[in-house]
């Protein structure tokens, strides 16, 4: 069956696209909502700050004697998978056809191993890992460049594509090359990121 959509596991040791896609994945995400009751009006909700998104999947890993396989052992996905849970290690998950590019710790997961097939079946679940700090920089970043104080650009060269080095953030990279850390969005912008979630190894693109 042709896929229609593309599954990308991005870990420190690398990126895995599924062979064999899940014939669902589920993503929910729901409001912090509360319900009050008011004298004279009753019970009302008041609407809440959005919840963590959760992502469920449950496929096989197809091993290299399976029409399926397309180069990746299944135990090197497992493996790097496990290593970035037990390790409190962000996993990136993109899905294409949805809004789903985001970082996401490993909540739960589970393999199992049949007798006589090489393939590997798995049930994995991950939550969102939210940035603590990404909202205290924008509010910053708000504040800042609202008094017009912002507006130099730096004569420094700026490399192309770097390499992300542990401890990097968005917001370090644009002060180390633009001298202005407010720069930081449009380092996401030609990365095609929405919040400061990088990954120790990965390419990133400097614009010019």
């Amino acid at each position: 069956m042709r896929k229609t959509r593309t599954v990308l596991l991005v870990t420190d040791d690398g990126q895995y696209e599924l062979s064999v896609n899940p014939p669902e994945i589920s993503v929910t995400q729901e409001n912090k909502d509360k319900t009050i009751d008011l004298l004279n009006v009753g019970e009302v909700n008041v609407p809440g700050m959005r919840g963590l998104i959760k992502v469920s999947l449950a496929t096989f890993l197809p091993d290299s004697n399976s029409p399926f396989f397309t180069g990746t052992a299944p135990e090197q996905i497992v493996q790097a998978v496990k290593k970035a849970k037990n390790g409190q290690k962000a996993v990136r998950i993109i899905i294409s056809g949805s809004d789903v590019n985001t970082q996401f710790n490993v909540s739960s997961m589970n393999e199992i191993y049949k007798e006589g097939q090489g393939d590997i079946y798995i049930s994995w679940s991950f939550i969102e890992l939210r940035d603590l700090n990404t909202g205290q920089v924008a509010s910053f970043v708000r504040r800042y460049t609202d008094t017009g104080l912002c507006t130099r650009r730096t004569s420094r060269s700026v490399p192309k594509v770097i390499l992300v080095q542990s401890g990097d953030t968005l917001w370090n990279l644009a002060r180390r090359y633009y001298d202005d850390g407010s720069r930081w969005k449009e380092i996401a912008m030609a990365n095609g990121m929405y919040e400061d979630a990088l990954i120790t190894g990965m390419r990133l693109i400097l614009p010019l």
